[in-house]
């Protein structure tokens, strides 16, 4: 008694108001378009990227320029000052890499970003007030940690507010503009290459130190990840800045936003008894398997040559027969066609799949080194014209291949594959061993290329043959997923997927409701 069923035109109209959001939800789930506030967050947050690449290709181009080489390489150990310049560089990145990891755990995102940048500051008044290469090379290992900080933080803060279906695309920009400060600082570099004053070197970090303000100042008006939030029991303060971030005209009510804040902060609350520390990483298999990722990853990218031939493309164009003009002429085209490969490779990332891209940009590399190689053997130092004309082009391929197949992905992967309490210490393995690799192959460089010249290119190439091999065997795919999705590939599991909650009780504009269901895992 009491109870009404329902018409059968009541249960029709239910049925198809649940018809509708049912492919509404669909559509939004696979939507390829983020927000504008979405990217115009992600683009602000790029400008730390901007600054690292700038500021690491600052020291490159001071080797073309005569005042700097006059003031500071005039010497018998100038090749030695130049390995120990790039050197400390990525010795402070690896410091820098460390310590984000307990910043942006502890105090967020955000504030490990703000503190990027005002070490980054810091740098470029140092090295531009530069008076012996003692405090150069001090002035360069500051910059260092800013850029650890940098290159593992920055990707973390994408990852954590793209959306998943587009994820690749808009963690790209950070690679993507990468190259953009490459680019800028070797244009400037040519340019000031034609003013004769002792300023001319310190102008490179001058501009470092107004694009580093500039930096500062932009990281106040972005939010703090929406992940890291919920960690903190912020959940009401994650789902409105998620609802912002996702909001679209094909989602005026933020239904995507509010259905991914439930599994976040399920996943939060299932990892948050979870311990947090390297030791737990290093002691569980399923964690193991994305450390070797990150570092394979990283380790391919370092091992094709990538960092030695960014820092020394004026010098190995001069040993070519090239004077400091054109040296810094080629070294800016160079990294133009890097910085257009990189966006092209953002583009692909969500189409193509992460490693996809990875195994096909190590074997083309490898196949790149060998003929390289080959050239440089045969040509390095003779003046025939043909030969050096051809080991230049395939610098350019080198650049093109790499730039269009690796340059995003390694950020985008190395960030999505660790779970929400562990990724900012995950991604150190990656981002580590980018500059731990980055040592081992830049610290001896200038002088190894002196010394023994085309035979490094041995080295890079079985590096790259090998890891890339390794990629295509052993690294599952992340395209598509969510975050917390992710797991599953790593034989987790996930507490709910997107399916899981139900949207049907969006139709009132509520909060969505949850369907818990066992998902299965990957062994």
């Amino acid at each position: 008694m009491g109870h009404s069923e329902e018409s059968p035109r009541g249960q029709a109209a239910n049925h198809d108001a649940r018809s509708e959001v049912s492919e509404a939800g669909d559509a939004l789930l696979h939507s390829k378009r983020p927000s504008r506030r979405n990217f115009m967050i992600i683009l602000v947050s790029a400008i730390s990227s901007f600054c690292f690449g700038y500021g690491n290709n600052a020291g490159g181009g001071c080797y073309a320029q005569e005042t700097f080489v006059r003031k500071f390489l005039s010497g018998s150990n100038a090749d030695a000052l130049i390995d120990a310049m790039n050197a400390i560089f990525l010795a402070g990145g690896f410091i820098g890499t460390i310590l984000q990891s307990f910043v942006s755990d502890k105090l967020g995102r955000r504030f490990c970003t703000e503190m990027a940048a005002i070490l980054m500051v810091i740098s470029g008044v140092l090295s531009a007030a530069s008076v012996n290469p003692a405090m150069f090379i001090v002035a360069r290992g500051i910059g260092g940690i800013s850029g650890g900080i940098i290159l593992a933080n920055t990707p973390v803060y994408m990852s954590e507010i793209a959306p998943a279906h587009i994820r690749g695309l808009l963690v790209g920009m950070h690679a993507t503009t990468v190259l953009s400060g490459y680019v800028l600082s070797a244009v400037l570099a040519v340019a000031f290459n034609f003013v004769t004053s002792d300023i001319q070197w310190r102008l490179q970090f001058i501009m470092l130190t107004i694009f580093s303000l500039i930096f500062a100042v932009s990281v106040l008006f972005i939010p703090e990840s929406p992940r890291w939030l919920v960690e903190q029991d912020r959940v009401d303060e994650a789902r409105n800045i998620m609802e912002k971030l996702h909001r679209t005209k094909a989602d005026p009510t933020a239904i995507l936003a509010r259905v991914e804040i439930v599994q976040i902060q399920a996943q939060v609350d299932f990892e948050r008894d979870l311990p947090h520390s390297y030791w737990y990483i290093l002691s569980n298999a399923h964690l193991r398997k994305r450390a070797y990722c990150s570092i394979i990853t990283f380790a391919m990218v370092q091992s094709t040559g990538l960092v030695v031939i960014f820092n020394l493309t004026p010098i190995l164009f001069g040993n070519l027969g090239f004077n400091n003009v054109q040296q810094l002429g080629l070294s800016t085209v160079w990294v133009t066609i890097g910085a257009i490969g990189a966006a092209t490779n953002a583009f692909l990332a969500d189409r193509v799949g992460r490693v996809k891209l990875l195994v096909t940009g190590g074997y083309l590399l490898t196949i790149n080194m060998a003929i390289q190689c080959a050239l440089q053997k045969t040509y390095l130092h003779s003046t025939y014209k043909p030969g050096i004309n051809a080991s230049v082009a395939f610098f350019f391929i080198f650049i093109l291949f790499y730039s269009t197949c690796c340059d995003c992905v390694v950020y985008v992967y190395n960030a999505e594959i660790w779970p929400t309490h562990l990724r900012s210490k995950g991604v150190t393995f990656g981002v580590g061993s980018y500059f731990l690799f980055g040592i081992a192959y830049s610290g001896p460089a200038a002088q190894a290329f002196k010394s023994i010249g085309w035979k490094y290119y041995l080295v890079f190439i079985c590096v790259t043959f090998v890891t890339a091999t390794l990629i295509l065997f052993t690294f599952p795919e992340t395209k598509g997923l969510s975050l917390e999705e992710v797991n599953v590939k790593f034989g987790d599991s996930v507490e709910m997927t997107l399916r899981d909650i139900q949207l049907d009780d969006m139709l009132d504009d509520s909060k969505p409701t949850v369907e818990r269901t066992e998902v299965e895992t990957v062994e």
